[in-house]
C-alpha cells in the first residue's frame, strides 16, 4: 500500500466518523427537544382538563345564584375560568400538528369540550379526549424513540406482541 493510498484512506475514516458524529449528535439534541415538547403537551392537556371541569362547576354555580350582583360576580368568575382554558386550548393547538389525523381529531375533541356550555362535562367527552391524548403521546413518544425507523419499527412490534401473547 502507498503513502498515498493510507492518507486517504486515513482522511476517509476521519470525514465518515466526523459525519456519524454530527448525525448522532443532531438526533440527540431534536431527541432532546421532541421530549421536552412531549412534557410541555401532557402538562397543558392536564391543565386544559382541570380548566374545563372548573369551568362547568362555575356554570353550574352560576345557575344556583340569586340576586343581580351575585350572579354578576359568578359571570365573571365563569369568564375568567373560560379564559383560562382557552389559553390553554390555544397554547396546546399551537403544539399540534395540523397534517396529522390524530393531532387534529384532539383539537376537535378539545374544542367539543369548551363549546359545551352546559353545567358540566360529559364523562365519554373527557374520556375520548384522554384516549386521543394517550394516542398521540404514545406516537409522539415512539417517534422519539426510533425516529425515522418509526413507521418499521411500528409495523413489525404489533405482530410481534400478537405472537407473543398467544404463546403465553
Amino acid at each position: 500500500m502507498s503513502a498515498t493510498s493510507s492518507w486517504i484512506a486515513f482522511f476517509t475514516a476521519i470525514g465518515v466518523g466526523t459525519v456519524i458524529a454530527a448525525v448522532l449528535s443532531r438526533w440527540s439534541v431534536i431527541s432532546n427537544h421532541r421530549q421536552n415538547w412531549i412534557n410541555a403537551l401532557r402538562d397543558d392537556l392536564a391543565a386544559y382538563l382541570k380548566e374545563i371541569d372548573s369551568y362547568h362547576y362555575r356554570v353550574s354555580k352560576l345557575n344556583a345564584v340569586s340576586g343581580q350582583e351575585a350572579a354578576l360576580a359568578a359571570i365573571d368568575k365563569v369568564q375568567e375560568t373560560k379564559d383560562a382554558a382557552l389559553l390553554v386550548y390555544r397554547r396546546i393547538l399551537l403544539r399540534l400538528n395540523m397534517t396529522e389525523d390524530q393531532h387534529v381529531k384532539l383539537g376537535e375533541a378539545l374544542k367539543a369540550l369548551l363549546c359545551n356550555e352546559g353545567d358540566f362535562a360529559g364523562v365519554e367527552d373527557v374520556d375520548e379526549v384522554i384516549a386521543l391524548s394517550r394516542r398521540v403521546l404514545k406516537r409522539e413518544w415512539a417517534v422519539t424513540k426510533y425516529g425515522i425507523l418509526t413507521p418499521i419499527v411500528l409495523s413489525l412490534k404489533t405482530p410481534l406482541k400478537e405472537m407473543w401473547d398467544k404463546s403465553a
